[in-house]
C-alpha cells in the first residue's frame, strides 16, 4: 500500500518528464486514468484497514469489560468464601453444606471463570484445556461442583465459544467417571445415608407393630365367632 501511494504522489513529476507532440495528451489522459484505478484500488484498502482495526478495537474492549467484570464477580465471591452472612445474599445455602464443603465450591467457581477467560482470550487451546479438566474431575470437589452446575452453566452459554468451552467440560467430566469411577469416591451428599443400626431398628419395630396388628385382628375374629 505504501509503495502504491508513493507512485501516485510521483506521477506527476513522471508525466513532466513525459516528452512528445501535442497529439499525444491522449495518451497522457489514459495513464492517469490507470493511476486514478490505482488510487481507487488504495483508497478502498485503506477503508478496509480501518475497519478491521476497529472491529479488533471493539473486541478489545468487549475483552476489558467481560475481565472487568469476572474480576469482580471473583471479589464478592471471595468476601462470600470469609463471610457466611454474605454468602446468604447469592441465595440459600444448601443445608448439607459445611463451610469447608461451600468455601471448596466457590473456590472451584472461580478457578472455572478464570479458564473460561483464558479460553475465550485464545490463551489457552482446547488439548491443555482437556489436561486441566480432567485432573480436575479426577477429585470429587470438582465432580461435585460439576454434577449441581454443569447442566446450567450448558444451557446458560451464551455464545457458541462458551458452549463449546462448557461441552470440553462435560465431556472431560464422563470420561473422568469413566476412567477412575472409584478416585476419591464418597457417597452422594444429597443422598440421605442411613446407619446400619438404625436401618434394622427400623425393621424390627415395623415387625413389632406388624405382630401387634396381627394379634388384634386374631382377638377381634375370635370374639365374634363366640357370638
Amino acid at each position: 500500500m505504501l509503495i502504491a501511494v508513493g507512485l501516485i504522489g510521483v506521477s506527476p513529476v513522471a508525466l513532466g518528464l513525459f516528452h512528445g507532440a501535442t497529439s499525444q495528451w491522449e495518451r497522457l489522459s489514459f495513464i492517469g486514468q490507470t493511476y486514478g484505478a490505482a488510487s481507487a484500488v488504495v483508497a478502498v484498502l485503506a477503508l478496509a484497514g480501518v475497519v478491521v482495526t476497529l472491529g479488533y478495537q471493539a473486541r478489545e474492549t468487549r475483552r476489558a469489560r467481560e475481565e472487568t467484570r469476572r474480576n469482580t464477580t471473583a471479589d464478592l465471591l471471595r468476601m462470600a468464601m470469609t463471610d457466611p452472612d454474605l454468602d446468604k445474599c447469592w441465595g440459600p445455602v444448601p443445608l448439607r453444606d459445611d463451610p469447608t464443603t461451600r468455601k471448596q465450591q466457590l473456590y472451584t467457581n472461580m478457578i472455572i471463570a478464570a479458564w473460561e477467560l483464558s479460553w475465550e482470550m485464545g490463551a489457552t487451546p482446547e488439548h491443555r484445556l482437556r489436561v486441566n479438566a480432567n485432573e480436575m474431575f479426577r477429585g470429587q470437589i470438582g465432580r461435585d461442583f460439576w454434577r449441581n452446575a454443569g447442566a446450567r452453566r450448558l444451557a446458560g452459554s451464551a455464545n457458541r465459544r462458551e458452549r463449546r468451552f462448557h461441552e470440553i467440560l462435560d465431556e472431560e467430566y464422563r470420561r473422568a467417571l469413566a476412567d477412575h469411577p472409584h478416585s476419591e469416591l464418597r457417597p452422594d451428599p444429597r443422598t440421605p445415608q442411613r446407619e446400619p443400626g438404625r436401618m434394622w431398628s427400623g425393621v424390627r419395630k415395623r415387625l413389632v407393630w406388624a405382630g401387634i396388628g396381627a394379634g388384634v385382628v386374631a382377638a377381634f375374629y375370635r370374639v365374634l365367632r363366640r357370638r
